[in-house]
C-alpha cells in the first residue's frame, strides 16, 4: 500500500523481475489494503506506507504474519522512526530514495517453498 505512484511502480517492477509469476495487489488506502489482504491465504511480502503504531493499530502486522509474510514499511512516518532509532520500529523500512537494489534486498530474504523456486504472492 503506497500513495506514491513512482515508488509503487518501482516495487512492482522489482517483484516481477524477481518472479514474473508473482501476484500483486496494489492498494491506495489502508482500508482497501486490509480488505485485499484478507482475500489471500498466503503472502510473501507486504510493502505498507505506515509507521509502527498504525501497523499495530490496524493489525497489518498480524494479518501479514498470519499469512506467512514479511512486512516492509515505507513513507514519512516509517522513515522518521528509522531516523530517530525508535524502539517501536520492528520492521524494515524502505527509505527514500528507493532503489531497485533496496527492494530486491527485501525480496532476497524470501525462502521459496518446495517445488516453488521464486513464486511470490505480493501485496503492495
Amino acid at each position: 500500500m503506497s500513495r506514491n505512484y513512482l515508488v509503487t511502480c518501482d516495487i512492482c517492477d522489482a517483484i516481477l523481475d524477481f518472479d514474473p509469476a508473482a501476484e500483486l495487489s496494489i492498494q491506495k488506502g489502508h482500508d482497501s489494503a486490509l480488505t485485499a489482504l484478507s482475500r489471500y491465504r498466503q503472502v510473501a511480502v507486504a510493502f505498507i506506507e505506515a509507521g509502527s503504531e498504525q501497523v499495530t493499530r490496524l493489525h497489518f502486522d498480524s494479518a501479514v504474519q498470519d499469512r506467512g509474510g514479511r512486512l516492509v514499511l515505507l513513507g514519512n512516518t516509517a522513515e522518521n522512526e528509522l531516523d530517530a532509532h525508535s524502539p517501536c520500529l520492528r520492521w524494515p523500512v524502505l527509505a527514500r530514495p528507493v532503489s531497485t537494489q533496496m527492494i530486491r534486498a527485501q525480496l532476497a530474504l524470501l525462502k521459496p517453498g518446495a517445488g516453488n523456486k521464486n513464486r511470490v504472492a505480493g501485496l503492495v
